[in-house]
């Protein structure tokens, strides 16, 4: 639920004092009016995501600073809580409920869960219920009530009398005899991991380890019984309030010690029940029972004035001191407020300057007052200045410059001077320069020039030329102030008009805030760390001087100024200036502004300027229905309302945060400002996913954090594409049925015509199909044929020419021996049966290839073919001692030509037995996913690895290699050829000890 709470600038703030002179802090005030759903605070704590949660009796609430989400609709018979327990850094809070529930807040939600074990609340000890004690509030002192605390080595049981401490390894028991309760209020409290017992009889605070006390602490306030003690384990932190004064206990490196917060005469001592204080952003959240919420900010600002009670309006100030300013009543102001009394209240506010002896120069109508330093500017010295009204004075390089302003006669329109004079003001005239409008401001620049300011425009005087140069040119500008930088660059700025860079006698513009309040600045003022502060007429502005200069150099860059509002310790937002120094330095670093109700101190390197760390896109209200989502939001086309929540935990002035939102599937595509609600609003979002891209400003050099979320819309059904499909669909559908309702006989006489073509052309494709793939064979085997006729031709050449000559050599010999005649014989007959069985193998390759051309693939076992052969060559390899075994898959069935097939393993096992004597013979086969493997593997001679890398290359490169039939003879090469046939490998290894292997790799399906 969100809280009420719609516009927190709307609350008013109750300013309290320190001290009767200075105000140090402001307070805010909520209540049921303006955002809690009930008047009693119980209990307060941070989660790890920045976010400050209070318990109620009235449900839960988060606060990020802005607003009060609360959280009261929980499944439990009370919305009633107290305290908080658990450990926020590990993101897990808890808050008792009732019936044994409880609520869990993590992930910046709540929700309510059964009771846990490893956080009790209630444990118990020889028949006596221990209640855990986390705060001061949980730390109740009623009759016969026992506590526990928990810590990592340990547990303390409380009872009235004493401390009774549990080793969690051990078990062991200590006690120690003391007192916990002191007239119904707590003697202990606890600090993170540490326990301390009040003493207060020896007005001593002890602490107490592991069931033992060893240190003590001299603390004659917190053992005061008039002190009251604030604590909280789950914060980790602890106060001390004794006489309307607050006090911060810190235990850090080994000393517990108080640091003074305030003093505050309405703390609330008697409804006060819970403390924390936010030490980044200086804020004191107090709960009460009856009063709400108070929010105490501890401020850098000091405003000062006469007496506290009453405005005082003030203007020009000089330094009196390092830490004091004297204004031109004669009246002497510190940070603490007034420290002397003036006696020249009549002076004019808006002008004091210096002399060239620190004497003050005052002023009243058209006279000049010197204020003598030797008299503390008690004693004076009239000065006339022939009816001018002095605007500007200053001594320097041994001259007085003079800027002063006369009426027109008949006209309520002014001229002015600036004149020149040596060593004495209106005695010793060097030069005079005229202005037609009236001047405000003059500055003596480094090389002697003048800029000098009028209400119409800016100006140069060339003291050397005696000229002056118009630099705002025809831009009318009232000019208010004339700032010169540490580092050099000169500021100028206007009323109405905002303020600009002087660079090489060019006026660039700076860009104002978004309320508008920078267009007229009264002047600017520069700190050692490059920041620019600003007054205007609502609020004090603060920027990095190098991000003015960037911006002057690419007018892209976007700017945000760091606002400060009277929270931050002004009695009112509103500055002033128009006087001739709207602003002091002091020597102790303070800086001095004048404002309608007070000066206001503060050192602007000790003043913090606050951004927000992360921000959080997690909550939507979905037509007044809240929705959490992470990463992506899912809704509907009937969601008329939808507002994106971006939730940020931010305590300063919400001035200061800048949130920017585009969504990526607009046109324009441009950064929009979201307002100071923290929300964007979808409308009219079409179907689809969508992506929202939230930036926020992160720190004081421009840098921002981005977070993306993405929209999900799904289309209403008439939207989707299969709707849109099936309507298109339709609408061809009912054309279609149109038009064959009027040209079905012409439709029905196309579709005999198209069938006929179709099937005439299909018949055509496939003759032509098998025509292309014949005409491939049959060139396939053209070449084959045509390669092995060469080869044949070449290599049955030398056996016949050898043939021939040893006939002839036969012939030639009339007589012949018996050996001569052997040995003719006997080559004639090698010859002729190396011919012979050339041939016959020939005719076997030429039948085969014949026969496959024609062949049809029949199933058969392949075990049965390899048999077939086995039993051809067992005689044969029998007589050379040699075993054939067979050792194929019974159940391996093939299709694989049969004829082919049984040439290949035919001519394997006959090189096998030729080359195997005394050996064994193995086959074996199996049925792989895309082939049938075959290995024949003997014992024999073995081939030559020269013939092994022969038959491989040859196999790779088979269409285009030469055969050399007549020295391998033509078995292997007849197997190679009909692998090619059909499309399958052989792998040719020599066996590890003797023989080879060869490994048929037969493709299942033939092409």
């Amino acid at each position: 639920m969100i809280g009420l709470y719609r516009n927190i600038l709307a609350v008013g703030f109750l300013f309290v004092f320190l001290s009767i002179y200075s105000q140090r802090y402001t307070v805010q005030l909520f209540n049921t009016d303006n955002g809690l759903p009930q008047n009693s605070v119980k209990d307060i704590i941070k989660d790890k995501y920045g976010f400050i949660w209070l318990t109620t009796e009235n449900g839960v609430v988060r606060y990020d600073g802005l607003k009060f989400l609360v959280h009261k609709n929980f499944p439990l018979n009370s919305q009633r809580f107290t305290y908080f327990y658990g450990d926020s850094e590990k993101d897990s809070i808890f808050t008792k409920g009732d019936n044994g529930k409880t609520v869990l807040i993590h992930q910046k939600v709540p929700k309510v869960i059964n009771n846990i074990k490893r956080f009790p609340t209630i444990i118990v000890r020889d028949n006596i219920n221990y209640h855990l004690c986390i705060s001061n509030y949980s730390y109740s002192p009623s009759p016969g009530v026992c506590f526990f605390m928990d810590f990592k080595k340990g547990r303390y049981l409380i009872s009235s009398s004493s401390f009774i401490y549990e080793n969690h390894v051990s078990k062991s028991r200590l006690t120690l005899h003391v007192k916990p309760l002191y007239e119904n209020d707590p003697n202990a409290f606890a600090i993170g991991e540490s326990l301390f017992y009040i003493d207060r009889t020896s007005k001593k605070v002890r602490k107490i380890e592991e069931g033992r006390m060893t240190a003590s602490y001299d603390l004659p306030i917190m053992a005061d019984t008039r002190s009251k003690i604030f604590w909280n384990r789950t914060n980790g932190q602890g106060f001390v309030l004794n006489h309307d004064t607050l006090y911060r206990c810190l235990y850090r490196k080994g000393t517990l010690k108080l640091s003074k917060l305030l003093r505050m005469d309405d703390l609330g001592e008697g409804t006060l029940m819970s403390i924390y204080y936010d030490e980044k952003y200086k804020k004191l959240y107090l709960g009460s029972s009856t009063d709400g919420l108070k929010i105490v900010s501890l401020t850098d600002f000091i405003s000062s004035k006469k007496n506290s009670l009453k405005s005082a309006v003030f203007y020009a100030t000089r330094p009196y001191n390092d830490s004091c300013v004297i204004s031109p009543a004669g009246e002497i102001y510190s940070r603490n407020g007034l420290v002397r009394h003036g006696k020249s209240e009549k002076n004019i506010s808006y002008f004091l300057s210096f002399d060239k002896y620190r004497n003050l120069i005052a002023r009243k109508g058209q006279t000049l007052f010197a204020y003598e330093k030797n008299s503390d500017f008690k004693d004076f010295k009239v000065i006339s200045t022939r009816e001018e009204t002095v605007k500007d004075f200053f001594f320097a390089n041994g001259k007085y410059y003079i800027l002063a302003v006369k009426q027109k006669k008949g006209n309520v329109e002014f001229t002015g001077t600036l004149s020149i004079y040596e060593d004495l003001p209106y005695k010793s005239l060097k030069k005079r320069y005229l202005f037609a409008h009236e001047p405000s401001k003059i500055l003596l620049m480094d090389d002697g020039d003048i800029l000098a300011g009028t209400t119409k425009g800016l100006y140069k005087i060339s003291t050397r030329q005696n000229k002056i140069y118009n630099i705002s040119g025809k831009n009318e500008l009232s000019i208010r102030d004339i700032v010169y930088t540490a580092d050099g660059n000169l500021w100028i700025t206007t009323l109405g008009r905002g303020f600009y860079l002087l660079k090489n006698n060019r006026l660039i513009k700076m860009p104002v805030d978004p309320e508008g309040n920078l267009l007229s600045p009264h002047t600017l003022m520069d700190d050692q760390n490059g920041c620019l502060w600003i007054p205007t007429n609502n609020g004090l502005y603060k920027i990095r001087e190098g991000m003015l200069l960037k911006y002057a150099q690419n007018r892209n860059i976007k700017l945000n100024y760091y606002k400060y509002s009277k929270e931050a310790g002004f009695n009112t937002n509103e500055f002033n200036g128009g006087s001739n120094i709207n602003g002091n330095k002091l020597k102790n670093g303070d800086f001095v502004l004048p404002s309608l109700n007070g000066l206001v101190f503060f050192n602007p390197l000790k003043i913090k300027s606050y951004y927000p760390a992360d921000l959080y896109i997690e909550r939507a209200v979905v037509d007044d229905k809240e929705k959490l989502f992470k990463n992506t939001l899912e809704l509907s086309r009937q969601n008329r309302r939808v507002d994106v929540f971006i939730d940020v935990p931010y305590y300063a002035n919400p001035d200061n945060i800048v949130i920017e939102a585009k969504l990526h599937d607009e046109e324009s595509g441009k950064w929009i400002p979201i307002g100071k609600d923290r929300k964007v609003s979808l409308n009219n979002l079409g179907h689809g996913i969508h992506f929202l891209t939230v930036r926020m400003l992160v720190s004081d050099r421009q840098e921002y954090t981005l977070k993306k979320i993405k929209i999900i819309i799904p289309p209403f059904f008439y939207e989707t594409v299969w709707f849109k499909l099936c309507i298109g669909f339709l609408v061809l559908l009912l054309l279609y049925l149109s038009i064959k309702w009027r040209t079905s006989f012409h439709k029905k006489k196309n579709r005999e015509l198209e069938s006929i073509i179709r099937l005439r052309t299909k018949i055509l494709s496939e003759t032509v199909e098998n025509l292309e793939i014949t005409q491939i064979k049959l060139g396939k085997e053209i070449e084959q044929q045509k390669k092995l006729i060469g080869t044949i031709t070449h290599d049955i050449t030398t056996p016949l020419k050898f043939i021939a000559l040893t006939s002839k050599e036969a012939l030639d010999h009339q007589e012949m021996n018996m050996q001569r005649t052997e040995r003719i014989l006997n080559s004639i007959y090698k010859s002729s049966n190396q011919l012979y069985n050339f041939t016959k193998t020939l005719k076997e390759y030429a039948d085969i290839y014949s026969e496959y051309r024609t062949d049809e693939t029949q199933l058969y076992s392949f075990y049965s073919l390899v048999e077939e052969k086995k039993i051809l060559f067992d005689e044969i390899a029998a007589n050379h001692n040699t075993i054939i075994i067979n050792n194929v898959d019974e159940k391996v069935m093939i299709t694989i030509s049969k004829n082919i097939l049984a040439v290949i393993i035919h001519n394997l096992m006959d090189n096998a037995v030729k080359y195997t004597r005394n050996g064994i013979i193995m086959i074996s086969g199996s049925d792989e996913p895309e082939a049938v493997v075959l290995e024949i593997k003997d014992t024999g001679i073995g081939m030559d690895e020269h013939k092994i890398k022969y038959y491989t290359k040859l196999q790779e490169n088979i269409e285009n290699e030469k055969l050399l039939l007549q020295k391998y003879g033509m078995g292997l090469h007849l197997i190679l050829q009909l692998l090619q046939m059909i499309e399958s490998k052989i792998i040719i290894t020599r066996n590890t000890t003797k023989g080879t292997s060869f490994q048929l790799i037969l493709k299942k399906s033939k092409k």
